[in-house]
């Protein structure tokens, strides 16, 4: 067993279902009939003369080597060893033709009888029609080793470079008759056979045909000096087309995983016995399984006949420690009426992943090669997408089927079982509401008229034949996946809703009868409403009934009306159909709609992606809007949230000679990219806009452009324009995410009393809302709250309804042009119990501010704009400040806090906006891109308490001023930092553990971080556990994790071979870097080493590690 884990065995797995079922050349007598003269063979040299004996014209001439009689063969062809002996050519040449260069897969093969010469022969050339070429192909057998063993190797040429594939080992005796072949199956994957027994089994991704070359074929020698001829016999030499099969008795494994998740149940690979013998039965066929020296099964066929076959489910033990395995086969049989025996060997590589601690998500937002995979973990990526359907494949079906065509299935597969052995979650990206737009015409959304708009093909979701076909579609996506744990979530219709509209059909003006118990109105407007200034009689307070019906109705169309919500819905309840755990399903944008709940239907999660231009922290607004969304669905939802890593390059650097006016220095990109239409974030708006998330409760972190994130090959519109934004990434997932990751998951928010209305009346009515852009005066006041210090929550009108605003003290009301009476009625009662409204000129009238902000519009250029809304900030502190208290505080509105909180513990948050131009882009004047140094107090409504800084694990002096803790902080640009902030002081930390364990036992191991009373602290503590076995390599277990309420609970799973003696547990909390360790020693546990082979024990491990994957 190997220790590391890594994808070879996912790589190599794929060429043994390729050849199932195929039958056995005869190749233990000469070639005759079909197998001599037939369409597959390109050329036979069975040197009786010199001619081919396949009919194909393709004649030897002898350069060296020499006729010679045989006893067994008749004839044959002589060759020598050449250099060191004599640097001369001996071989049989055979003339260059198009032919000799197969398209596609081939197979090479022949006789050989080594003299004794060959004991001293370094290298010896079988076939040679590639030299030093990148073309055609190259055939050997290396140098002896110790053992006097000897490897076949093949190389390839494909153009651009060539490829070396070798065999397994083997002795090679003189005098005796060997028979070899190899095969190439003009993808990659190269196989060896010697006597009709397996060699290895090699693949190398990327490959394809062979590149044709100019060479002629050379039989038993090297094309060129230095001449390795071999010293000894050759005859039957062939080439034919496809990768034949030579085992006549072949195993073949049909599963679709090699790699499986540390205990793991219901583990196993299945293979398939086949007699490959053309006419023969086969007797008393035997298949045994070992792993590491020790059986695992063992299957008995008294009589297999020609073109038989029968299954074999091999169990995986799963209790192993992780790393990479063999799992030997040993196939033994009777051929030709029991005269023959045959003994096979085989070995079939697997993977055993450990079962990781919780982690927060970083996705990619992107489908990535499997090369690209490296690359991505080395950022530190733990999600990407991968997967998708044949949408027309499931509509013609009517009904679940497989997601693919069979080809493009396995390849799937085989991304899912390479993505699990690199710790990769895979991601499907599902949208049969998009395709149907597109490809099926008579389900696309219709106006009154009844048209449909065919240039901007939108569909009608609202088809019940579309919801019948989104659970299908799950449903097949489900059924083919649900078995690999490397799928681990889905991505539903992404950006549909920006072509939806209101839709005329008669069961769309049904459902709203049914819902509204009304039909259209006659003067329905499109989705985003109308101005009530144009409509007749409107309220001069702008307050409007509950139930009016213009708002009934496009509250109905935003909330189901277009059906997107419902499809959604379907598609998710498709995917967990099979029963499923652990996956989870997300949409976005999610708040790219009106300010009313349900948007993405039944999904897991909600995100959004924001651009982070002009000011890194209104990806707070899409943020904050999403929890709004969340906190009204049907059904508990999530957050997640999304950066762009791309930049519009019209939004920040516009295309004209010479920079702005042509007055400004070109910005270094410039001179590579100078079309560049979307560039690379800047690495100080990366890291503010990951603070601003981070300071958040978001279940996840995403990204979105790996084009403009690393260097690629090739053409993209996505361009590489700023080398620091991937580093800093990187170092932010490593020094934050992945410590801290555990921890902040189970920090919930810290309650609100401040509330920004987000008006659905307003927007329906007078065409307010961010739609998820941030954008208008509402997204910039909402900014400027941030820069007050204030820590605000959105609402809908929904909220108001439902819960009432009596957990508020402040409700900031911009952008409230129209209000319904019952929110209107319920902002009264809020004033007159002493709440504070905030809001604009645009107020509806029947709402009297208590303090009044002008509304603000932005020039554009993006310092004058900060000033100004940090300006209008200060007025609202002004106003403010003596009728409120923040909680959490800072001394410069440059910084900017946030506050969660655990039990009695805190959790502050910090992000430093201090910002100014730079060279990358801010000579447009359109994006500070470039961060400065701040130092600020922060301050936090509690008279005492330890602060701790999680991301440098110290401890902070803290002092109380005015009743309020204060700690003075300095930030580097654009950074942030998290503040754990607990009523005890940390004192140490304890690791409680049994001395003993029994190998294939559990050990229970609980830590507590304490204070000086050894109680545990109030907190969700950073934990780094390392759980060393006696050589010191890591055990599974080890990781970063989150005490609750100070502790933490661990059931390890040793493994029956981890090894005996002394391990340690060693722990070190994050907040102070306090450490603690404990020692425990294995031993063989005998009774549960005599059950290890059996299921049975694999069934009584049915406990899980604490977290799981």
């Amino acid at each position: 067993m190997e220790t590391s884990v890594g994808l070879a065995c996912a790589l190599v797995m794929s060429a043994w279902i390729l050849y199932a079922g195929q039958p056995c050349e005869n190749w233990m007598a000469p070639y005759t009939g079909a197998d001599a003269t037939g369409e597959k063979v390109v050329g036979l040299w069975a040197f009786a003369d010199l001619k081919d004996a396949s009919g194909k014209g393709r004649d030897a001439v002898l350069h060296g080597a020499v006729l010679v009689p045989d006893d067994r063969w008749g004839s044959c062809l002589e060759s020598f060893c050449g250099w060191p002996v004599e640097d001369e050519c001996h071989a049989a040449i055979v003339t260059n033709h198009p032919s000799l260069s197969p398209r596609g897969a081939f197979t090479l093969e022949m006789w050989i009888k080594s003299k004794p010469e060959f004991v001293d022969c370094p290298v010896a050339f079988l076939i040679d029609k590639k030299y030093v070429a990148h073309t055609d192909y190259q055939w050997t057998l290396g140098a002896a080793n110790e053992n006097d063993q000897r490897c076949a190797y093949l190389r390839l040429g494909f153009g651009d470079g060539s490829e070396e594939y070798v065999s397994q080992p083997s002795v090679f005796a003189t005098n005796i008759w060997t028979h070899l072949a190899v095969t190439y199956d003009g993808a990659g994957t190269v196989r060896f056979f010697r006597d009709g027994t397996a060699q290895g089994t090699v693949t190398r991704t990327g490959r394809g045909y062979i590149a044709p070359g100019d060479h002629h074929l050379s039989i038993g020698d090297r094309l060129g000096s230095y001449y390795f001829g071999f010293p000894g016999y050759l005859t039957q030499v062939r080439l034919c087309q496809g990768a034949l099969e030579f085992r006549p008795i072949t195993v073949s494994l049909i599963s679709d995983r090699s790699v499986f998740v540390r205990m793991e149940e219901a583990s196993s690979l299945r293979f398939i016995l086949t007699n490959a013998q053309r006419q023969q039965t086969a007797h008393d066929v035997s298949l045994l399984c070992t792993v590491e020296g020790r059986e695992t099964a063992r299957y008995q066929i008294p009589e297999l006949a020609s073109g038989g076959s029968r299954t074999n489910e091999v169990p995986v033990d799963t209790t192993l420690r992780p790393g990479n395995y063999m799992m030997r086969l040993r196939i033994a049989a009777s051929l030709e009426d029991g005269t023959a025996s045959y003994v096979s060997e085989e070995s079939v590589p697997f993977t055993l992943v450990p079962r990781r601690p919780p982690r927060m998500p970083v996705v990619l937002w992107d489908y990535i090669f499997l090369h690209e995979l490296p690359r991505l973990t080395e950022i530190g990526f733990t999600h990407c997408l991968g997967l998708s359907a044949d949408y027309a494949r499931i509509y013609e079906a009517g009904q679940p089927v497989a997601p693919e065509e069979p080809v493009y299935l396995a390849e799937a597969k085989r991304l899912l079982d390479t993505a699990l052995a690199r710790d990769v979650g895979i991601i499907a990206t599902l949208s049969p509401g998009h395709w149907a737009a597109v490809e099926k015409p008579e389900f696309r959304r219709v106006n009154r008229e009844g048209a449909s708009d065919d240039q901007r093909p939108a569909l009608c979701a609202a088809f019940p034949e579309m919801q019948a076909f989104a659970f299908n579609v799950g449903a097949s996506v489900a059924q083919a996946y649900s078995a690999f744990p490397v799928w681990q979530a889905a991505l539903l219709h992404t950006e549909v809703r920006d072509e939806a509209d209101v839709c005329w059909h008669a069961h769309d003006r049904a459902a709203c009868q049914g819902a509204t118990g009304a039909d259209y109105p006659t003067n329905a407007p499109s989705k985003y409403g109308v101005d009530y200034a144009e409509l007749d009689d409107f309220p001069s307070n702008r307050v409007i009934p509950d139930d009016h019906q213009l708002l009934r109705f496009l509250s109905w169309y935003w909330k189901e009306g277009d059906g997107w919500n419902r499809m959604n819905s379907e598609l998710h309840r498709g995917l967990r159909s099979t029963g499923r755990e652990g996956l989870w399903t997300f949409h976005d944008p999610a708040v790219r709609v009106a300010s009313v709940y349900g948007s993405g239907g039944n999904v897991d999660v909600l995100s959004q992606w924001t651009y982070s231009y002009p000011d890194p922290i209104r990806i707070g607004v899409a943020t904050d809007e999403l929890f709004a969304m969340a906190r009204g669905a049907a059904q508990p939802q999530q957050v997640m949230k999304m950066t762009q890593i791309i930049w519009y390059r019209s939004q920040t650097a516009p295309l004209t000679e010479g920079g702005e006016g042509g007055n400004v220095p070109a910005p270094p990109w410039m001179d590579t990219d100078p079309d560049a239409a979307f560039l690379t974030i800047a690495p100080m708006h990366l890291r503010e806009t990951f603070w601003t998330k981070l300071a958040r409760p978001v279940r996840g972190i995403m990204y979105h452009g790996w084009e403009s994130l690393v260097p690629q090959s090739g053409e993209s519109a996505y361009r590489y324009t700023h080398p620091q934004t991937q580093h800093e990434l990187r170092r932010l997932i490593k020094e934050v995410v992945e410590p801290l990751g555990p921890t902040l998951l189970q920090v919930p928010d810290r309650p609100s009393d401040v509330a920004f209305l987000e008006s659905f009346a307003s927007q329906m009515f007078a065409q307010r809302g961010t739609y998820g852009w941030g954008e208008g005066w509402s997204g910039d006041a909402y900014q400027m709250l941030l820069w007050a210090h204030l820590q605000p929550e959105i609402i809908y009108d929904e909220t108001v309804k439902t819960n009432g605003l009596d957990r508020y003290s402040v409700l900031v009301m911009m952008d409230c042009d129209v209000l319904t009476a019952g929110v209107a009625a319920t902002v009264q009662a809020f004033q007159a119990r002493g709440g504070v409204v905030v809001g604009d000129e645009r107020l509806c009238p029947a709402i009297q501010a208590d303090i009044t902000l002008a509304s603000y519009t932005r020039t554009v250029q993006a310092d004058e704009d900060r000033a100004a809304l940090i300006a209008k900030s200060a007025e609202l502190r002004a106003a403010l400040d003596t009728r409120y208290q923040r909680y959490c505080d800072a001394s410069t509105p440059d910084v900017v806090p946030r506050c969660r909180s655990y039990g009695s513990t805190d959790y502050l948050f910090a992000v430093n906006d201090r910002r100014e131009f730079g060279d990358y882009v801010g000579q447009y004047g359109l994006v500070m891109e470039n961060g400065v140094p701040a130092t600020a107090v922060l301050s936090l409504a509690r008279s005492s308490g330890h602060v701790y800084d999680l991301v440098e694990g110290c401890a902070l002096d803290a002092h109380v001023r005015d009743g309020r803790l204060t700690v003075a902080h300095t930030f580097g640009p654009c950074d942030g930092c998290v503040l754990m902030v607990t009523e005890r002081a940390i004192n140490a930390v304890r690791v409680n553990v049994a001395q003993e364990a029994h190998l294939g036992g559990r050990l229970s191991c609980t830590i507590s971080v304490v204070d000086q009373e050894e109680e545990p602290i109030d907190a969700v503590v950073p934990l780094r556990v390392d759980i060393l076995d006696p050589a010191g390599a890591q055990a599974e277990g080890s990781g970063y994790y989150g005490t609750e309420h100070g502790q933490l609970t661990l059931t390890l799973d040793l493994a029956p071979n981890d090894r005996r003696g002394l391990w340690q547990i060693s722990v070190r909390e994050l907040a102070s870097r306090r450490r603690a360790t404990a020692d425990f020693r294995t031993q063989d546990n005998d009774h549960l080493k005599t059950e290890r082979g059996t299921m049975m024990y694999m069934a009584k491990r049915t406990g899980r590690f604490r977290g799981g994957r």
